[in-house]
């Protein structure tokens, strides 16, 4: 009786994984966790994003939200009506996984929500990145544009916002 539940223990954490180290949620093991304290979120910025996306000087600011501090980083550019903010938020990305239209994604290998709105009058492109256990990082891009003609679409706003994060995912684990 004590061989077959040994073999019992021994198949169960080699084939179906028992007790194994795997995170639980909708995301895949981060490859690295990101303190998200220490990390300002200005840095997603880059010199190449700055020239593509056509914004000027970073405009930090510390706000205060129900589960502590949240630094945020933010940018705009007049000519097209778009705006770009990047945020840490002391919460885990796994609370929004459930929203009404969230979309689970990979991003660099981090776990990711991604939350769309205004679809037809200024889309609004939002990414929770799975930063750490309890801690995330939201990026958001919302194009006014002028009008419909010079708005961009969802897909657009959402491909910027995804380039937006892979910076800040980069310069986090630079440090």
């Amino acid at each position: 009786m004590v061989r077959l539940v040994l073999v019992l223990l021994v198949v169960c954490g080699v084939v179906v994984g028992c007790g194994s180290a795997e995170p639980e949620g909708p995301f895949p093991k981060r490859p690295a966790e990101i303190d998200v304290a220490n990390v300002d979120p200005c840095v997603a910025m880059t010199p190449e994003l700055r020239q593509r996306f056509g914004v000027e000087g970073d405009e930090p600011s510390v706000v205060a939200l129900a589960d502590g501090p949240s630094r945020v980083c933010g940018w705009g550019n007049n000519d097209s009506v778009d705006n770009y903010s990047v945020q840490t938020i002391q919460t885990p990305a796994t609370k929004v996984a459930t929203a009404r239209g969230a979309t689970v994604t990979v991003i660099d290998g981090y776990g990711a929500v991604r939350m769309v709105e205004s679809e037809d009058t200024a889309p609004l492109c939002t990414l929770y990145l799975d930063a750490a256990d309890n801690a995330s990082v939201r990026v958001q891009i919302q194009d006014f544009g002028y009008d419909e003609l010079t708005r961009g679409s969802s897909d657009d706003v959402c491909r910027r916002a995804e380039m937006l994060a892979q910076s800040y995912l980069k310069a986090a684990r630079s440090r």
